[in-house]
């Protein structure tokens, strides 16, 4: 059996899917003090996630799976992480409430361009740096580095959120545009 080397990156993507209930074991037993195998665990997964991103866009290996998938597959991942640091009491309930509204609103957006409108939403580049210093905060929480984690995951919660909001805004301007020239044509 071969496998077609454009499904690479979404395999990986799903591998990535695949370690969070290791995540979740792994976490359970050190927390809320440092677990630095969960540490090691979640690094591989966002690194996991620039290697994919890289070889899709490196030898065009991208699908239209793929360009599903993975933006899904990056809210599930933060998701995933600030709900086990929420219910592991490493996080209060609202810092994590602004990531899921920012999360629940940019795939609710991107399930109506898609279905309703056949759009694919287009990714940007800004959120990159917040999705860093955001992953950078939940390691030091991870590792029991709290007061340093909760300095960089505000920072990076805050970039995360206002990159959201810009995304949102630049999907609805397009989509505006959109609509506004299929109705002229």
């Amino acid at each position: 059996m071969t496998i077609d080397r454009r499904q690479i990156p979404n395999l990986i993507t799903i591998g990535r899917l695949a370690c969070m209930g290791p995540f979740l074991y792994l976490y359970s037993r050190d927390a809320p003090g440092a677990s630095w195998d969960t540490a090691v665990l979640v690094l591989f997964m966002a690194l996991s996630d620039v290697l994919d991103g890289f070889l899709a866009r490196r030898y065009h290996w991208q699908t239209n799976l793929g360009r599903v998938l993975d933006p899904v597959a990056d809210r599930v991942f933060f998701l995933f992480l600030v709900g086990a640091l929420l219910l592991f009491g490493k996080l209060p309930w609202w810092a994590v409430v602004p990531l899921i509204v920012r999360d629940g609103v940019m795939l609710a957006g991107a399930a109506v361009l898609l279905f309703a409108y056949g759009e694919k939403p287009q990714i940007m580049r800004g959120g990159k740096l917040a999705n860093v210093i955001l992953i950078s905060g939940i390691q030091f929480l991870i590792i029991d580095l709290d007061t340093v984690g909760y300095w960089v995951y505000g920072i990076g919660a805050t970039l995360y959120v206002v990159s959201g909001g810009r995304y949102i805004w630049r999907e609805y301007v397009r989509w505006r545009r959109n609509r506004v020239a299929a109705a002229a044509g």
